[in-house]
């Protein structure tokens, strides 16, 4: 692979941090339900007596304070694939990233498809990064933690934001929090005001899938600068074709 391919990679970092992301669905077609909803059956990664009690219907109410309790009851499933949508607003236009996602036992394999046209494909396993672009008969293969652009996550590479990122804000930085109802789907709602960069960031997290489906930011002005959303997710589903390196290498089926 080329040197000017491989700084590819140093130029999806460095739209990341620019965009400081964020989360969610268009405030404008959503409509704000504070009603509690039932919640999945299997929490992970959080002690029984830190979730809201649920009443005798199963329901737990969400607020500012049990926000970050409520959502650590959630989990990702093992499989999926979905495709996502990232947009990042400069000053001079937008930039637009189409994104197919297959996640597979740990595994995650991203089709990228940048404002250039140039696919690029990147897997990430446990231990190791794949980066390609189209046309090429072999990927860059770096040992992850080697160098700087290993140290990122695989939601990191796909510019997206994450529940755990949720979990990871000062929770008096959270200035609203409760349920959104969007096409009959219920999602978790909370909105995040930094106080060092004046950015407000939203966040929708599917109760179903436990990924967030969306997400935007703001400017200290109010212009928007990040904006990301997922189309439908299939669970249990991942492509055995995504998993496949351009050297005919198989890293999952």
């Amino acid at each position: 692979m080329s040197l000017g391919r491989i700084l590819g990679i140093t130029v999806f970092g460095v739209l990341v941090i620019a965009a400081v992301i964020v989360a969610v669905l268009v405030t404008s077609i959503f409509v704000r339900d504070n009603d509690p909803i039932p919640l999945p059956q299997t929490p992970v990664s959080i002690e029984p007596s830190e979730v809201p009690e649920a009443n005798p219907q199963g329901l737990v109410e969400v607020t500012v304070d049990t926000i970050q309790a409520v959502v650590s009851s959630l989990s990702r499933p093992e499989n999926y694939r979905r495709d996502v949508v990232v947009e990042i607003y400069w000053d001079y236009g937008l930039a637009s990233f189409n994104i197919s996602i297959n996640v597979a036992d740990g595994i995650t394999s991203l089709q990228i498809l940048p404002p250039t046209g140039l696919e690029k494909w990147i897997i990430v396993t446990s231990d190791t990064l794949y980066v390609w672009y189209r046309g090429d008969r072999t990927p860059y293969v770096g040992a992850l933690g080697s160098q700087v652009e290993e140290h990122r996550t695989a939601d990191e590479w796909q510019m997206i934001v994450t529940y755990e990122d949720l979990l990871n804000l000062d929770k008096d930085e959270i200035v609203d929090a409760g349920y959104i109802l969007f096409d009959d789907v219920d999602y978790i709602f909370a909105q995040h005001l930094s106080p060092l960069l004046g950015y407000t960031r939203k966040y929708y997290v599917s109760i179903d899938i436990g990924l967030v489906t969306s997400a935007e930011e703001y400017d200290e002005s109010g212009a928007l600068v990040y904006l990301m959303t997922a189309g439908e997710c299939f669970v249990g589903e991942a492509d055995p074709a995504a998993f496949i390196l351009p050297d005919g290498m198989v890293l999952w089926d």
